[in-house]
């Protein structure tokens, strides 16, 4: 056989698609797309909720860490803490405890609370994505459930303080600057729960939560404070 007729023999058994395996192949395409583009921003939506409550948790574990050190900033501030404000939700604010000069100690040790006076405190504030923001401040008193900031009309909940001072590595739990569901300052919180909402919540895979113990554990939680 020639070269000639080789060519044309190989060429005679190339076969393109036909018509149909098109239209199929593309319709094929147009589904995976169009269920890739329908739950696409639900993925996301997801995807930035659980990495906003991880920054939340991390700056937590940061304040814990930093704020039970023993040298802390050379003496001057006596722990840190992370501060939530309900006016401000898609805020996360970490600051440092200066220490409170009005009491001697041979640690020196700040009041736990963020002050906001002629020296601002503020380290660092963390802004929530994606719309996400703090949808509940919730804490408990002992073995009791958590009241929360939409639950208790005699305790409106508007800002939640998680602060640790040196040298233990124990929480302190404020609500409106006070120790106590109302205000007892002889009382402390066993545990606060922030909760972020994203704009389908409650809806499952939609709200994330932090839970804070007076002990020091740290805990994510997949669904809401309560």
């Amino acid at each position: 056989m020639s070269l000639r007729r080789k060519v044309l023999f190989v060429h005679s058994r190339v076969k393109g698609f036909t018509l149909i395996e098109l239209l199929v192949s593309t319709s094929i395409m147009i589904i995976i797309l169009g269920i890739t583009l329908s739950g696409g921003p639900q993925s996301i939506m997801r995807i930035t909720l659980s990495d906003n409550i991880y920054q939340t948790e991390l700056m937590i574990r940061e304040a814990q860490l930093q704020g039970s050190a023993v040298n802390s900033v050379g003496g001057l501030y006596g722990g840190v803490g992370v501060f939530f404000d309900r006016s401000t939700s898609t805020d996360v604010l970490k600051f440092r405890d200066k220490v409170d000069t009005s009491v001697k100690r041979d640690i020196g040790v700040g009041n736990g609370l963020y002050d906001q006076g002629t020296v601002d405190e503020k380290d660092f504030v963390f802004k929530t994505t994606n719309n996400h923001r703090v949808g509940k401040l919730c804490v408990a008193e002992d073995i009791n459930p958590f009241v929360c900031n939409d639950e208790d009309p005699t305790n409106i909940i508007k800002t939640l303080t998680v602060s640790f001072s040196r040298p233990r590595q124990t929480a302190h739990i404020y609500v409106n600057g006070l120790y106590g569901v109302k205000g007892d300052i002889n009382k402390e919180y066993t545990s606060a729960c922030i909760q972020l909402d994203s704009l389908k919540s409650p809806s499952p895979g939609f709200v994330r939560s932090v839970v804070v113990y007076r002990s020091g554990m740290v805990t994510k939680k997949s669904g809401t404070c309560k």
